[in-house]
């Protein structure tokens, strides 16, 4: 699962959020962070995408940038044009999915879009779990499927990152987050099984 999102500090929580929620659903996240700074960087970003069967883009933080420039971050707008290219390549299986923050406004600001369906997440944690529950919910083999237990592992996510003393917007700090919270879901899972 590739997840493309802003890296900035008004993004942590979603971010955190998301990562919570699809590893609460059973599903691997994957992004950008893991690909090393080369000169061969979109080629490993292609492959990274490729090898997901699905992509998530947040396109919610497209906005102009501080600093002496004022210009927007095409970042997250490029690897949805990536991911949405190699889902019309032959023999790849690929789906990818945009999320924002306000209804319509995608709408606008990249029309290409238009007819697929985009989710919008309201900018809360709650509403970004909905989000995966209604993009994901129908999966057969689903770790956790209740907006109480993805909310349940992100309360625990967000504790552990208090503990992380760097950005989360590094591949060590990424990775560390997505077994953290597959220990939480294993052990929501464990809380929920027994209480059955």
């Amino acid at each position: 699962m590739f997840i493309n999102v802003p890296f900035d500090s008004q993004h942590e929580r979603l971010f955190l959020a998301l990562i919570a929620g699809l590893v609460a659903l059973g599903l691997n996240p994957r992004c950008v962070l893991e690909v090393p700074p080369s000169t061969d960087r979109l080629r490993r970003l292609c492959s990274l995408i490729r090898a997901c069967p699905f992509s998530i883009h947040d396109l919610s933080q497209i906005q102009l940038s501080p600093g002496p420039f004022r210009v927007p971050r095409f970042n997250m707008p490029f690897e949805l044009g990536l991911a949405a290219a190699i889902a019309f390549e032959d023999g790849v299986t690929h789906q990818w999915r945009a999320l924002e923050r306000v209804p319509f406004r995608l709408n606008q600001s990249l029309s290409d879009i238009g007819g697929y369906d985009h989710s919008i997440h309201s900018g809360t944690i709650e509403g970004t779990m909905d989000v995966l529950l209604d993009i994901f919910g129908n999966a057969k083999s689903l770790s956790l499927s209740e907006l109480d237990d993805l909310m349940w592992v992100y309360r625990r996510v967000r504790e552990f990152r208090a503990t992380l003393r760097s950005s989360i917007y590094r591949a060590n700090a990424f990775r560390k987050i997505v077994a953290t919270a597959r220990l939480f879901a294993e052990a929501r899972g464990i809380e929920a099984a027994d209480a059955d």
